[in-house]
């Protein structure tokens, strides 16, 4: 197997906390199994217990052989220092519960990554009446990032949120406020509704920053790869993807998950990286590129900040909410 060469390995300390969401598989399995090896203690926040405990024995087994290939600055442990905390980000009464439960037993946070993600080709409505790819991409992780905000303010020095976002935002055509605001479409375009959800984590990113400029916290987004062999896109089975799909495999340009990861990794762990906030990486090793314009509209961005924390408001204390008080003037490094 062998470590990618596309991946960094950078040593991590021992006592450092990182959550990985929909970690069980994929782009979040490759992540959590990497920054893992290099030293840190791994939550792998997922639905399926028995999807997470068996993602965790095979992350072990292939722990293993790295350690035989004596990649660089891999761990030489027994094993893996992972956990399995349960997560189901389609209902926010089990969101609010992993958050209260990773509280619990942990007093620090030092690396978020927001990975989990749907895609559904038709509407489907969640237990607190959002759309589902709303709800799982977009909303339930704000919750997340609200509520873990003031643990990371006090965790030390370098501290990040990756967003695994996307290329598909620019795909949003538009900004909905509608959707924005949480209203369920009349009429369901999956595609579109996924690429909205891409956009908002974007938006996200530059409102959260204003509200950390004044931490060591960064904020980021990343995006994995426009097509990524997983099983994120079984559900699509329309000519159209199907076409795409053997486009990009004739072409050699469907990436395997832990090239996929790649991005991800390096936004979070790369030391060079450190103080640099509202960055969009769309490659391992690159420069951050821009995102579209309309991720970048400051009164879209208040609009959806602003619609969020009403969404959110029974599962907001006010001290959440004080914490969540934008400030107008952003004084880091800008991209």
């Amino acid at each position: 197997m062998g470590t990618s060469k596309s991946i960094p390995m950078v040593s991590q300390p021992r006592d450092k906390i990182v959550i990985v969401t929909g970690a069980n598989s994929g782009v979040g399995y490759e992540t959590a199994k990497f920054i893992a090896m290099m030293g840190a203690h791994v939550v792998l926040a997922c639905r399926s217990e028995e999807k997470a405990r068996d993602a965790m024995r095979r992350m072990n087994e292939e722990f293993q052989t790295e350690k035989q290939l004596r990649a660089d600055n891999v761990i030489t442990d027994d094993e893996l220092d992972i956990e399995f905390m349960k997560l189901d980000l389609a209902s926010l009464k089990s969101t609010k519960a992993f958050i209260d439960n990773f509280k619990a037993k942990h007093k620090k946070l030092n690396l978020l990554i927001c990975n989990a993600g749907i895609y559904s080709p038709h509407q489907v409505t969640t237990e607190d009446n959002f759309d589902l790819t709303y709800q799982v991409n977009y909303l339930s992780h704000f919750l997340i990032v609200a509520h873990l905000l003031p643990i990371m303010k006090v965790s030390g020095n370098d501290c990040r949120i990756i967003l695994v976002s996307g290329e598909a935002h620019k795909k949003a055509k538009g900004f909905d406020p509608d959707y924005a605001a949480g209203k369920i479409p009349h009429h369901y375009d999956g595609y579109r509704m996924f690429a909205k959800t891409k956009l908002y984590q974007i938006m996200q990113m530059y409102s959260i920053d204003k509200v950390i400029e004044k931490t060591s916290i960064e904020i980021c987004c990343v995006h994995p790869g426009s097509l990524v062999n997983t099983k994120f896109w079984e559900e699509e089975d329309s000519c159209a993807f199907c076409c795409l799909k053997c486009c990009y495999t004739c072409l050699c340009q469907v990436k395997a998950p832990h090239a996929g990861a790649a991005t991800s990794i390096y936004a979070a762990i790369t030391p060079d990286l450190e103080g640099i906030s509202r960055a969009y990486y769309t490659q391992s090793k690159s420069a951050p590129r821009w995102p579209s314009s309309d991720s970048r509209s400051e009164d879209m961005q208040t609009y959806l900040f602003e619609s969020t924390k009403e969404l959110l408001k029974s599962y907001l204390t006010s001290e959440i909410l004080r914490e969540l008080e934008l400030t107008p003037k952003i004084t880091k490094t800008e991209h």
